[in-house]
């Protein structure tokens, strides 16, 4: 029985056994399901591009015939040398095709299957865990264990290295697929040509969803009471042709985390501990100014406002025209209405 790990995969397919025949490499995450079944292929072929040593199919074409497979497998290389065939199973009962494969493996030809996410006990995976020669390549996620020391190791191929700070942020915002996780990499480490390191704002500045909005910035200014910033952001934001009830919508995210944010804190909690127990993943200025605004808010006046700004929704759909408008007063409202709050304080405190 040959399972091999999520973990330890990266591994064994830069350095398949070499008497190992067949490979299923299944998982949830596609783009790692893909890297490394070119791994195996490319190990199989020793780097050969020649296209002739190579046979892809698709699972369609197999179960529609299965002694095709077969037929390739044991094909002899026009030039001699070991060749592969790899395979994109697409949820096809491949079974029928490779049974005889696995009680007569080849000599020369590896066998790679390409799958989705596969349960223990399903068919397909039993067989190849259980088979001789063969081998079940799990491929899930990457997590903070195996993202860090693939961001570092893409920083050493760029010339670079990362700083600590900027390598846990990007370990926060990466992860749910290899293939888009390599692409966000590749764009940072060509933004960053030139430097020696790469740093912080080196990723805020180029990473997809790492740098706040205009829109994310203006309802930070709201809610902090920052007037000025309101009506400069907000024009902005109108002026590129933003739709007022994508930012109602967004204000009323805000609150609804601003108030779950302060519920929490107000049995003793602080923020960084809230924060990590839900997991918010957030550039380091939006989390800085969340962290404010949950410092001037409670959470029965979030609420109240939250409140407001459901009926405000509504207003926004009916009257189309009006909706810039009464969205901005929305916004305009909310700052005044802090620093007004603030100024009392104040003079209580005297």
């Amino acid at each position: 029985m040959t399972t091999i790990s999520n973990m330890t995969a990266d591994a064994f397919v830069k350095r398949p056994p070499r008497d190992m025949r067949f490979f299923l490499v299944h998982g949830s995450d596609e783009g790692l399901v893909r890297e490394r079944a070119k791994a195996l292929v490319g190990a199989a072929l020793q780097g050969d591009a020649d296209p002739l040593r190579l046979t892809r199919l698709d699972g369609d074409a197999v179960a529609r015939d299965p002694g095709a497979l077969a037929d390739e497998a044991y094909a002899v290389a026009m030039f001699g040398g070991a060749r592969a065939v790899w395979i994109e199973a697409q949820a096809r009962d491949l079974l029928p095709a490779l049974t005889p494969l696995f009680a007569r493996p080849p000599v020369d030809c590896t066998i790679v299957v390409e799958a989705g996410s596969l349960k223990r006990g399903t068919a397909l995976r039993s067989a190849f865990e259980k088979a001789e020669g063969a081998a079940s390549i799990e491929c899930y996620p990457d997590d903070k264990r195996t993202l860090g020391p693939l961001i570092e190791a893409e920083a050493r191929a760029a010339g670079m290295t990362i700083a600590p700070e900027a390598r846990d942020y990007l370990v926060g915002l990466l992860g749910s697929d290899r293939g888009a996780t390599r692409s966000e990499i590749a764009k940072l480490t060509l933004y960053a040509r030139g430097q020696s390191r790469i740093e912080i704002d080196d990723v805020e500045a180029i990473v997809a969803d790492a740098a706040p909005s205009t829109l994310d910035a203006t309802i930070d200014a709201a809610l902090l009471g920052d007037v000025a910033g309101v009506e400069a952001g907000a024009g902005r934001f109108f002026a590129d042709g933003g739709d007022a009830g994508f930012l109602v919508m967004r204000l009323a995210q805000r609150l609804t985390l601003l108030r779950r944010l302060r519920l929490e804190m107000e049995t003793g909690k602080n923020f960084d501990g809230v924060a990590q127990a839900m997991g918010l993943r957030m550039a380091p200025a939006s989390r800085a100014a969340l962290a404010k605004q949950a410092e001037r808010w409670s959470g029965a006046a979030a609420a109240r406002r939250l409140a407001a700004v459901a009926t405000l929704s509504g207003r926004v759909r009916r009257n189309p025209r009006l909706a810039g408008a009464l969205a901005q007063r929305a916004l305009w409202a909310i700052a005044t209405g802090l620093r007004s709050q603030r100024q009392v304080q104040r003079n209580e405190d005297v």
